[in-house]
């Protein structure tokens, strides 16, 4: 009679079974676990060593290194031989990502012998990481560092992220095009040096627009905005397989859209230019720039456009260009780069107006829409009414939500929430600047409510009155689950140069605030804390509701 496998054994015959298992091993157990049996050890090693374990350690798995006590630079001990190799490639063989930051890594310590023993002898038609997949950089060490990075380039390279001094961008770039032609994820930043910043980047756009070129097989590209050109962005959209096209400080959040669906709306556009095309991200001068080239006429299929807005009266040029060039938006978010002069809050002649919006009214798939202001928007409840009849398949508005200081004539009320209530009904995240000090209405059985769907409502320092009116108000048209929070930025931002925290104060910063918006803002803490208290009540009042519907 045959012997039957237990459970246990079955296991450990189980190769995607046992690779699961030590996913979940902190390091020292997996360090055991590489010593048991030459089967166990596989698995535990790819898994020690799938993300690499740091430059200089790298270079030490190759052989043993000894510091040079005056300069603390480290050489190899022994001379290189085959067995060496041998050895190295037991592990880095396994090495599939690899982070290099230049505080945690001290890749500059490593000698110009030790990099020449290591390209020396590095055996013929091979590379030192073969399976390194994805490559993140970070240097800010103002030194020529293109030779310790350029090793790591190989034609399998697919996700690349770096950060170096921007006199080596354009170099390290340009061998990475020659050994890396179909990496699928560019994402360079730059430091400035004091050269730079006297020269300008003239030379190096035009460098940029060459080495594009290269990458035919880009799904995303991010360039910071001072090296992308009209040029570059022409030479970009003949890569048909160019998702993602990130041209500024932040992107932002994506909506997903079904290929075949996004297909069908597309009309009237060259087969040849931008086919794969998805997410856009610019400055406002960009855009302008765009709109007189044959170019913004191959993006009808964008469905996220993000654009950094870097004067005041840049909307009023571009808002009815981004209407009829990209009629089939998901998402839309422009926001004022406060953080590059010459913006400052001071500066502002005016703020949003319905005449400024109108053009994109006719966007009617829009589920994403972002309108960071500094100053109140001079919109009346019967506008935003407007706003909400127009996007039926709205999920995410904000609109002027970290404004601060005196308001216009006309301004939002609580009031301004009912449209939205009503005809938004897929919406998860709703923030307007709100004049909460005018009293709202009381809100009656037949009055609809927010769908359950909702789950923020987003304030910060906009006016506000007695706190039970607002908090009755609130209670009683927020689905009991929905959250109010305050916030200094919007959550649809991701970050391309740097991070969120380098370019906005945390929510409990003083920062540009005079003392009326931190009583505000004061005052917004406590009803935010209030509607979570009675998230039971509001529950019960949710129930009712519904009975009465159902009934």
């Amino acid at each position: 009679m045959a012997r039957r496998y237990t459970a246990l054994e079955a296991f450990w015959e189980t190769p995607e079974l046992i690779a699961i298992c030590f996913e979940l091993m902190d390091k020292p157990t997996l360090s055991i676990c590489a010593r048991l049996s030459n089967r166990l050890s596989e698995h535990a090693l790819n898994t020690l060593y799938r993300d690499g374990p740091g430059y200089l350690q790298i270079f030490k798995l190759l052989g043993v290194m000894k510091t040079d006590g005056a300069s603390m630079l480290y050489s190899y001990r022994d001379d290189m031989t085959p067995a060496h190799w041998d050895r190295f490639r037991h592990y880095s063989s396994r090495i599939q990502s690899l982070a290099v930051h230049y505080r945690q890594d001290g890749f500059l310590n490593i000698s110009d012998g030790a990099m020449i023993d290591i390209l020396a002898t590095l055996p013929q038609g091979e590379v030192l990481l073969p399976s390194l997949r994805k490559l993140e950089w970070e240097d800010n060490c103002h030194g020529s560092t293109f030779p310790f990075i350029t090793i790591m380039f190989h034609n399998r390279l697919q996700d690349v992220h770096l950060k170096v001094d921007d006199i080596d961008v354009n170099i390290i770039l340009q061998h990475l095009a020659r050994r890396s032609p179909v990496i699928k994820t560019l994402h360079p930043k730059m430091n400035e040096t004091p050269v730079r910043q006297r020269f300008g980047f003239i030379g190096m756009q035009n460098e940029i627009a060459e080495i594009v070129k290269s990458f035919r097989s880009l799904h995303s590209i991010a360039l910071p905005p001072e090296l992308y050109s009209v040029d570059a962005i022409r030479n970009l959209s003949f890569n048909s397989s160019l998702v993602r096209l990130w041209l500024t400080t932040f992107a932002i959040k994506e909506t997903k859209v079904d290929d075949r669906e996004r297909q069908r709306e597309i009309h009237d556009r060259s087969p040849d230019n931008f086919t794969g095309l998805r997410a856009l991200s610019l400055t406002s001068v960009g855009l302008i720039n765009l709109s007189n080239t044959p170019i913004a006429g191959y993006m009808a299929g964008i469905v996220s456009l993000h654009v950094e807005i870097l004067q005041e009266d840049h909307p009023s040029g571009f808002l009815r260009l981004v209407a009829t060039s990209y009629p089939n938006l998901r998402d839309l978010v422009m926001i004022y780069a406060m953080w590059r002069p010459p913006l400052t809050r001071a500066s502002f002649q005016g703020s949003s107006t319905m005449d400024l919006l109108e053009p994109l009214l006719s966007i009617r798939r829009l589920q994403s829409l972002v309108l960071d202001h500094p100053v109140p928007p001079n919109l009346s409840d019967a506008d935003l009414g407007r706003l909400a009849l127009a996007f039926p398949e709205l999920k995410h508005l904000e609109l002027c939500v970290q404004a601060s200081g005196d308001h216009q004539e006309k301004v939002p009320t609580l009031s301004c929430l009912l449209p939205f209530a009503e005809h938004c009904r897929k919406l998860i995240a709703i923030g307007i600047y709100i004049d909460a000090a005018v009293r709202p209405p009381i809100i009656t059985p037949e009055k609809k409510t927010f769908a359950a769907s909702l789950r923020v409502m987003q304030v910060f320092c906009s006016r506000i009155g007695e706190d039970h009116f607002v908090v009755d108000f609130l209670a009683a048209i927020l689905p009991p689950e929905a959250e109010l929070t305050l916030t200094r930025y919007s959550d649809r931002l991701v970050p391309v140069v740097g991070k969120l925290s380098n370019h906005f104060p945390p929510v409990d910063s003083d920062t540009d605030l005079d003392d009326t918006s931190k009583k505000h803002r004061r005052r917004w803490e406590e009803v935010s804390r209030l509607l979570a208290d009675l998230r039971s009540v509001r529950s019960l009042l949710a129930s009712g509701r519904q009975h009465n519907e159902e009934a």
